[in-house]
């Protein structure tokens, strides 16, 4: 009986950690008026990641705890690339910009392939998924040592996305997920550790 109702709330609780998590980044963006601590390359490929995991939870019909909240993540992470072409200009950067033009264009070409072909996408976009969730931090840890400052980011940001990947490796176990779920989740919990070395360095 305990095992069930854990089952029940995991998926719940591990999404709207993910959900939540931005927030705090969001606030903080707000408040400074500027995302420019953010690597550009590091917001695509986040955005790109979550919009992947929409096809990846979609295509194999994950529980409807993940196609709630989802969706609701990739909202989120575009508020803050929103934020980032209003605070910091970047659209002086045409090469930039070209890149999140590419971003939008391949979700937009992903909704009617994940409805015609399912189950298809769906593992084609698991294993996307790694390689974005893989790659996703490097850029903002590169951008984090070559400037050796962590101003401008959130650690409870990152600390809650840490937090869900702990969550979310649990859910994987209990709902025995597809393999790639497992990949990413503890890839999560590596680069928190990485994050939290940096702030430790880095911060005054």
């Amino acid at each position: 009986m305990m095992l069930n109702t854990i089952k029940v709330f995991i998926p719940w609780i591990s999404e709207f950690l993910f959900l939540v998590a931005l927030l705090p980044q969001i606030i903080l963006n707000y408040k400074i008026k500027s995302v420019a601590s953010l690597s550009d390359l590091f917001l695509i490929m986040f955005f790109s990641a979550y919009s992947v995991n929409v096809f990846y939870i979609y295509g194999l019909n994950f529980p409807f705890a993940y196609k709630v909240l989802s969706p609701l993540c990739v909202l989120a992470v575009l508020i803050m690339i929103i934020q980032k072409f209003f605070y910091n200009n970047i659209l002086r950067d045409l090469r930039t910009v070209k890149l999140y033009y590419v971003a939008f264009f391949f979700f937009l070409i992903f909704i009617p392939l994940v409805i015609l072909l399912p189950d298809k996408i769906g593992h084609l976009s698991g294993w996307l998924l790694v390689f974005f969730w893989t790659l996703y931090q490097f850029p903002q840890i590169y951008k984090i040592y070559a400037s050796k400052s962590v101003i401008g980011i959130s650690f409870l940001f990152l600390s809650i996305i840490g937090i869900a990947n702990v969550v979310e490796l649990t859910s994987a176990i209990l709902y025995g997920l597809p393999t790639q779920t497992y990949f990413i989740a503890m890839r999560g919990i590596l680069f928190y550790l990485i994050y939290c070395y940096q702030f430790w360095l880095y911060k005054t």
